[in-house]
């Protein structure tokens, strides 16, 4: 994690360098951006106040007086600023640390001159994010009374509006993402961040939501469905994504109108009665558009049991092979496997696809294998055939070959094609994603017994660049976690590390597999470990990562006094089941 962290900050830099460097080089040529014109001097101050930003800093109130001043420049030129492209993006990107009177300002502002700004290319997007930030303020109990009121006012007047004005603004680029973000304000879905990991659905369904939301959720839903361009909805991307959000905003307030909403789709989109049976060689109308798949993958995120049978049953049943080997519908299928709850269910999915592996993995879609993989240990089902059919698949299934099969796995390749690549850089080799997923869900399986064999068999050296690879690295982790891997099995790959350690130790991604050895290694085990790492030290421990290592297991210490070192771990040790035991 904490690696992970200064690659986003740096990604975010980068984009905003590259921003303030175009709007640097547009005010040389007496440009200043686009939308409407601002003065050469107000245009510089944003591009000022964006660099400054970007600076950072020293604290909070530095910040808040800062962001505070800015706004008080806007005064009066709320509107101007906006719709221009620079000043959207400083108002954007401030608006959600200015204070209270600001936000009612902007709010003020905007109410009176919503027609023309839903559809701006550029104050749009300051209105998607004042709806935003006036949804959370609306349902925050320790924000002023009368505040929390306005922003509720403002919302719903935002969203009635648009909503008595589908028509104008659905089809508008623009105008689209304004109704798409009310919808999820409404609902209290979060913006999706896709540098930071998913916020678990629980954790969004705890703050109870307004009569007032949620009856316009449902109206917007009754309006839709009655629609004469209702079956047109699913065919452009613009549509198609306000579909989407609508069925997750529709599953986040009434169950029952979610079931609804599903009938209607599935009689008019996904499987219409005046469409012709399609075989297992042509496949419905839905797979042929894009922005319909969208919203076909959607509906098997949000849907319960039984519509979720009637869309397997009408749209993927007896056709998955064709499916799963086609470019385009291969991800739907993996929803499909990922959303199915029902054990029979799945296994007659299985059934279909499981003699198939070999031209699933040819077509390079391995994500469907991963997929199976998933709901095989969710489900507790078909672990064994999917371990034979896997293994098949690559090649493996000779007793000579199985101990091949971890590596023909990491790399999704069949033993022959395996064979041909170096051992020498497995460190540096680009491993196949789905495919060390996939065995890591396998070590999760009830009998992961030919994977753990599989794993002690290899020759140390290979171990030793599958465990330093970027992606090979959390294999070790699932392996010492997994409760279907015994504790001599952790043992013995404890053992057969030795000797590799200070290699491991110094690497970026090996010392990752590092700490998750150590951590399985008994008091014995972790003894030899450091009596290998204190030998001739110098080398690894001045390393980058090899001093975090160096520290975390105390090598200074044990160098200097090894009795020391032991009642620090054991004491250590107590301190863990102690807080396990009141974390339980």
């Amino acid at each position: 994690m904490s690696e992970a962290a200064p690659t986003i900050d740096k990604s975010k830099r980068k984009r905003k360098k590259s921003f303030l460097k175009n709007a640097r080089k547009y005010a040389k040529k007496g440009c200043y951006g686009r939308g409407s014109q601002l003065d050469a001097d107000t245009y510089q101050y944003f591009v000022r106040i964006m660099e400054a930003y970007r600076e950072g800093f020293d604290s909070e109130d530095d910040k808040s007086i800062f962001v505070n001043n800015v706004f008080e420049q806007t005064i009066d030129q709320e509107i101007n600023c906006c719709c221009n492209q620079v000043g959207c993006r400083v108002v954007e990107t401030l608006l959600p640390f200015a204070n209270d009177t600001v936000v009612k300002r902007y709010m003020d502002v905007f109410s009176n001159e919503l027609r023309p700004l839903c559809s701006d290319r550029f104050a749009s997007h300051v209105l998607e994010a004042l709806v935003r930030q006036a949804a959370t303020c609306s349902l925050q109990e320790n924000l002023d009374t009368e505040f929390r009121k306005k922003c509720t006012e403002f919302v719903t007047r935002v969203s009635r509006f648009l909503l008595n004005n589908l028509e104008d603004y659905l089809w508008d680029t623009y105008g689209s993402h304004v109704v798409r973000t009310c919808l999820e304000s409404l609902a209290q879905i979060p913006k999706e961040d896709k540098t930071k990991p998913k916020i678990n659905e629980q954790e969004t369904t705890e703050i109870p939501l307004p009569d007032e939301y949620t009856e316009i959720i449902k109206d917007c839903t009754d309006r839709i469905m009655h629609w004469p361009q209702f079956p047109e909805l699913c065919n452009t991307e613009t549509s198609s994504g306000f579909l989407q959000v609508l069925l997750k905003s529709v599953k986040k307030t009434d169950s029952k109108l979610l079931k609804t909403l599903l009938g209607k789709l599935i009689s008019t989109n996904f499987a219409p009665e005046s469409e012709p049976p399609a075989s297992s060689d042509v496949l419905p109308n839905i797979f042929l558009s894009k922005p319909a798949m969208m919203v076909l993958e959607t509906a098997l995120d949000v849907a319960k049991k039984k519509k979720f049978t009637q869309i397997y049953a009408k749209c993927f049943s007896s056709r998955l092979v064709k499916l799963a080997t086609t470019r385009s519908t291969n991800f739907s299928v993996q929803k499909l496997i990922l959303n199915c709850k029902e054990k029979s269910e799945f296994e007659a999915i299985f059934d279909e696809l499981g003699d198939n592996f070999s031209d699933i993995i040819k077509v390079g879609h391995t994500g469907i294998i991963w997929a199976l993989a998933q709901s095989c240990k969710r489900l507790a089902t078909k672990q064994g055939i999917f371990m034979q059919n896997l293994m098949k698949s690559l090649d493996c299934s000779a007793d000579e070959r199985q101990s091949q099969f971890i590596l023909c796995l990491c790399r999704f390749r069949d033993f022959q094609s395996s064979q041909n690549d170096t051992k020498a850089d497995l460190q540096k080799e680009k491993l196949n994603l789905q495919g060390t997923l996939t065995l890591q869900v396998l070590l999760d399986f009830n009998k992961p017994i030919k994977i753990v064999n599989g794993l002690l068999d290899m020759e140390q050296s290979e171990l030793l660049g599958l465990f330093s690879n970027t992606m090979g690295s959390h294999i070790v982790d699932s392996y010492v976690k997994s409760v279907f891997v015994g504790e001599k099995s952790r043992e013995r790959l404890v053992r057969k590390m030795k000797g590799a350690y200070q290699e491991l130790a110094s690497s970026k991604y090996g010392s990752r597999s590092f700490e998750a050895l150590w951590n399985a290694a008994n008091i014995k085990n972790k003894l030899f470990i450091l009596e290998e790492l204190a030998h001739k030290d110098g080398a690894w421990s001045n390393s980058e990562h090899g001093k975090i290592i160096a520290n975390k297991v105390n090598l200074v210490l044990f160098k200097r006094n090894k009795e020391e070192w032991k009642n620090s771990l054991n004491s250590t040790n107590k301190a863990k089941e102690l807080f396990a035991d009141i974390l339980k």
